[in-house]
């Protein structure tokens, strides 16, 4: 009876193959791990460039709503947050596009940046792709949230400018029928009554209601219907507009007619409700998160200084 010897070398010889196979699957999956927290980090990095390229596009068409100056500033916002640090511009990339949407435009962004591997590639992957989105809603607002129950005459923005060196006085209109501020320096109050044949009054104890509350709970679109409005003396209401000194608030612009033509914002610094009734302020151009821009309702401006600059993906 005869055995078979097993020769040393060659079992050794196996072994080494093997601790071979398995440490270069060590490695691989050890730099999978690795570079994939890496490409998370990446990622991440990225979301942020896209963020603020897709805003800086929207303030740009708040300013001036063309599509070349809009995509042109999200670009260099894109290039200042260093999208192509440490690769070629053919490898990494930045597409803008601008969508006029309701009475304004989405800004969509979208980056990518190959990100280079370490231990990965030894498998082969020497690098790959990583990639993020992002989209921007600006214009000027075509409805708004929490509306204090004041309408101002559009002509006043024909006749003053912005800011604290516009600051003027706003007169309530006189008794009568004439519930519909006809100057660049008069206002009236409103309940922004919007449920055609419903009853609804402008008297004083509503429009209270709603300058405690700061302003209508519901959104007030262009749609709507202003109105009806209860002229006179409301010596009461200036008194509770004092809790608001110093603050700025959504306020409704109107023509002649009393038809909605947008929406304001509006910086209050006095209110006297004695003998002149009158409210002290002046308008500031900006971004008010409680805008809305509705693809359903037509028209909307930003010729009040008022727009939307929002995030919405």
């Amino acid at each position: 009876m005869s055995s078979v010897e097993t020769d040393p070398r060659r079992e050794g010889g196996q072994m080494i193959v093997i601790f071979a196979l398995c440490l270069v699957g060590l490695v691989g999956m050890t730099g999978l791990v690795l570079d994939g927290g890496d490409t998370f980090l990446q990622r991440r990095d990225l979301q942020n460039v896209a963020d603020a390229s897709a805003m800086a596009g929207a303030y740009a068409y708040a300013m001036t709503p063309q599509a070349d100056a809009t995509t042109a500033r999200a670009v260099q916002m894109a290039l200042s947050n260093g999208l192509y640090n440490g690769v070629s511009s053919s490898s990494a990339s930045v597409d803008v596009h601008v969508t006029p949407i309701g009475s304004g435009a989405t800004v969509a962004v979208s980056v990518r940046k190959p990100h280079r591997n370490t231990f990965s590639a030894i498998l082969g992957f020497a690098s790959w792709d990583v990639s993020a989105t992002a989209t921007a809603l600006v214009g000027g607002p075509n409805g708004v949230f929490g509306l204090m129950p004041i309408i101002i005459n559009q002509r006043t923005f024909a006749t003053y400018g912005f800011g604290p060196d516009s600051e003027r006085g706003f007169d309530e209109p006189g008794n009568g029928t004439n519930d519909v501020p006809q100057t660049a320096t008069s206002f009236n109050w409103s309940v922004f009554c919007t449920a055609s044949g419903n009853a609804c009054n402008g008297n004083s104890q509503t429009v209270a209601a709603l300058i405690v509350s700061h302003g209508e709970t519901i959104e007030i679109t262009l749609n709507d219907r202003i109105g009806p409005l209860n002229a006179g003396a409301h010596t009461t209401l200036f008194d509770n507009m004092a809790i608001w000194l110093g603050t700025e608030f959504p306020v409704a612009i109107v023509d002649d007619a009393g038809r909605l033509q947008g929406f304001a914002i509006f910086h209050l610094t006095g209110t006297v409700g004695g003998s002149t009734k009158q409210l002290r302020g002046y308008f500031v151009t900006g971004n008010n998160p409680d805008f809305v821009i509705d693809p359903n309702i037509t028209g909307g401006t930003s010729a009040f200084g008022a727009y939307l600059v929002r995030l919405i993906n």
